[in-house]
């Protein structure tokens, strides 16, 4: 029964070591396992816990590929500090023979003096460089060496916990849905549970990070105006003033009375911050996705930089497809937002919302990915299942001993 329970809903309960997730864990009716294994297949009975969706079976069959590596399938390279293409060296071939060994080098392709650094080993990097979130130039810096020499031990554990995060979460059942992956810094509109629009996206800095959440987005907003938090006026606005006392006039916020108060608004606009266009999704941290003026900052590959709300690519775009109305064309919306006007636009139907953290996941075609544990949650993670599994063990001698 431990065991079905750890399958059903995890070993243990992120909400007692993480300050910032909110999502419960699913439900686990142990009087109705109990009566389905007895009556029945226990193996049944326990695969019918497990998360049922296709990415956790296919970070299954990872887990089984470097759990299955040999501890010698490839050792840790040491570099000068950039190797590229039409370089030579010892150095070249060891990073074939790396990129060989997990499976991004073909042998077939090896030149006949393997010394070369030539474009086949560049774009053999590239597509290594991709699914670890590093940038794509196809040479090796400091960065894709750090990735290189992470062992397959380390990526089958990183592998595991992002495994036990998938059984801890309630069962993604909705086939029409956005999902954001946070260490990844982007986001998945899905329909009839099939992924029609891939999104990069700028996620919450470490000191702001963005919580794991489950909402519903139920509206568009066109010319958005946005209220400063108290929290960034006093660390950010404040300084700023000292410095520029006309900072608030450039940046087009003015002080309003609400409710009997004064709140700071930045007025709607091509400098808001919010961008053009708001996607409206209540939840208690105020989270929501929205457009954002700095669109250099999606040609990055760490997108970390927000105060932990979710700026999306292309924001226009994805309005036109969520809105689905021949009377929202991208024409109508360029011209809602040329006339400067806010406008709130209801969704036909609310959209679920999961604001996700993995960093470990498989795409459909196979290519396992990996993310670094920017937010530290892979680690306190590890720390509470050690933990538990020492209580355990504890609590099982103490048993013994009394038994004995």
């Amino acid at each position: 029964m431990r065991y079905a329970s750890a399958l059903a809903r995890g070993q243990v309960r992120p909400e007692e070591f993480e300050t910032d997730w909110r999502i419960d864990r699913p439900g686990f009716d142990a009087g109705k396992v109990f009566s389905a294994a007895l009556n029945g297949d226990v193996a049944s009975a326990l695969a019918a816990l497990a998360p049922h969706e296709a990415e956790y079976e296919r970070l299954r069959e990872a887990l089984s590929r470097y759990a299955a590596f040999d501890p010698k399938a490839w050792h840790a390279l040491s570099a000068p500090a950039t190797v590229q293409l039409g370089d030579h060296g010892d150095i070249v071939n060891e990073l074939r023979e790396r990129l060989m060994a997990e499976g991004y080098y073909d042998a077939a392709s090896t030149p006949d003096d393997a010394s070369v650094f030539d474009q086949t080993l560049a774009d053999a990097m590239k597509k290594f460089q991709a699914a670890h979130g590093l940038p794509v130039d196809g040479s090796v810096g400091r960065l894709t060496l750090a990735a290189l020499n992470v062992s397959p031990a380390v990526r089958a554990r990183q592998i595991r916990w992002n495994l036990e995060r998938w059984r801890s979460l309630p069962r993604i059942d909705t086939p029409s849905r956005i999902e954001v992956n946070v260490p990844a810094a982007q986001a998945v509109l899905f329909a009839n549970d099939e992924p029609v629009r891939v999104m990069r996206t700028i996620v919450g800095a470490v000191i702001h990070p963005t919580p794991v959440l489950r909402a519903r987005m139920r509206s568009v907003l066109f010319n958005p105006p946005w209220l400063v938090p108290n929290s960034i006026i006093v660390k950010e606005i404040r300084p700023a003033l000292k410095r520029d006392p006309n900072y608030l006039q450039r940046q087009n916020m003015v002080y309003q009375d609400v409710d009997g108060g004064k709140v700071l608004e930045q007025l709607p606009g091509p400098k808001n911050s919010l961008g053009q266009v708001k996607f409206e999704m209540p939840n208690p941290d105020d989270i929501y996705m929205h457009d954002t003026p700095e669109q250099r900052i999606f040609g990055l590959s760490r997108r970390y930089v927000s105060h932990g709300c979710i700026r999306v690519e292309d924001p226009r775009e994805l309005a036109r497809i969520l809105l689905d109305s021949d009377e929202w064309s991208r024409d109508a919306i360029d011209a809602a937002i040329a006339t400067g006007e806010t406008q709130r636009v209801p969704l036909a139907k609310s959209l679920p919302v999961y604001v996700l953290y993995w960093t470990a996941f498989v795409d459909p075609d196979g290519t396992v990915e990996f993310r670094d544990d920017i937010y530290g949650r892979d680690k306190r993670l590890a720390e509470a299942l050690a933990a538990q599994a020492a209580a355990e063990h504890l609590a099982e001698a103490v048993g013994n001993g009394r038994n004995g």
